[in-house]
């Protein structure tokens, strides 16, 4: 559980910008770095390492897009053009970059199998220690500013972006750990196994991290079918808006019970929508004040747990409705 304090939804939009441009700049160096020491050591390894982050720069351009349209939601009311806002572009997007990863993994995974079948491959280990020891200070070093930023943040698309680069610096690993391989058989003189220590060390690497990207395609995938939802997450919105709707009485007394409140609640990105049917007695005497003013209660209520979110509440005296 994340106990840091709540910043203002404007500051944490900019801490957003600010690490999804600091990815930019990593993502350069990274794509810079790897095909310049692809050519020199011919690691399919490396060449992972350099097309990923290219991919990436490229992704983050259109994130930096999809956070000004945030930005612009907070300060002007969603059109009727945009359903619950730009809130369904975050999804897509984090299903975008899952993929990306996932394509990266596979084509890996691909040439390295295909190596081992076909006499493996030679790299120049001596020349690519370097290379591994900083594309690996450089992937855990952003991945663990990312971290620290999106505690305060609270995003996403940073918590996607994070994924990325501890993917990357595990791949960074690897890479590391098959030129030292390579290096100690050559020394130890068994040369013919030198070829197969690039693919083999890929193989293993990217079955270990193979989970990562199949996660952030599941939850997110989830979100743009709108099947989305937390249990913990819909138990205490549900809790909020019956705790709020505990003043609305008559003279017979309490007018609602957990009971007749039906609730659903679709997540998207940021974006949560609640939908939410109570069933009021029919010898009630409720004027439209009282429900306007209970549902008010209930929306500053959802206010204190989520930033973005919009909010039906329909009163019925038909139980039809709430199945």
């Amino acid at each position: 559980m994340n106990h840091t304090p709540l910043l203002p939804v404007e500051t944490r939009l900019k801490l957003e910008k600010t690490a999804i441009k600091l990815v930019m700049v990593g993502d350069a160096i990274m794509a810079i770095l790897g095909f310049a020491f692809f050519y020199a050591t011919y690691s399919h390894a490396i060449l992972m390492d350099a097309v990923y982050p290219f991919i990436d720069l490229i992704a983050a351009l259109l994130t930096l897009r999809v956070v000004s349209l945030f930005a612009r939601q907070t300060r002007q009311p969603e059109s009727g053009h945009h359903f619950m806002g730009y809130a369904v572009f975050e999804p897509v997007l984090n299903f975008i970059k899952g993929i990306l990863i996932l394509g990266v993994i596979l084509v890996a995974f691909y040439a390295s199998v295909k190596a081992l079948f076909t006499g493996g491959r030679m790299i120049d280990a001596h020349t690519a220690v370097f290379y591994s020891v900083l594309a690996s200070l450089i992937n855990f070093g952003l991945a663990w500013y990312l971290h620290r930023l999106n505690k305060l943040a609270r995003s996403s698309l940073i918590e996607v972006d994070l994924q990325g680069w501890l993917i990357g610096g595990w791949l960074s690993v690897a890479v590391g750990l098959s030129f030292a391989l390579a290096i100690w058989l050559e020394n130890l003189g068994w040369y013919a196994w030198l070829p197969y220590t690039d693919p083999v060390v890929v193989v293993i690497l990217i079955l270990v991290i193979l989970p990562m990207p199949l996660k952030i395609l599941k939850e997110n995938g989830l979100q743009i079918v709108r099947r989305s939802g937390n249990s913990d997450t819909g138990r205490a919105i549900k809790q909020r808006i019956v705790s709020a709707l505990e003043g609305l009485t008559d003279r017979h007394g309490d007018l609602v019970s957990p009971e007749q409140v039906k609730m659903r609640y679709l997540q998207m990105g940021r974006m949560v929508y609640v939908q939410a049917y109570v069933l009021v007695p029919v010898d009630a005497e409720v004027t439209l004040a009282q429900q306007d003013a209970a549902r008010a209660r209930a929306h500053q209520a959802l206010a204190q747990q989520l930033d973005y979110f919009s909010l039906d509440l329909v009163f019925t005296q038909q139980a039809d409705w709430l199945a």
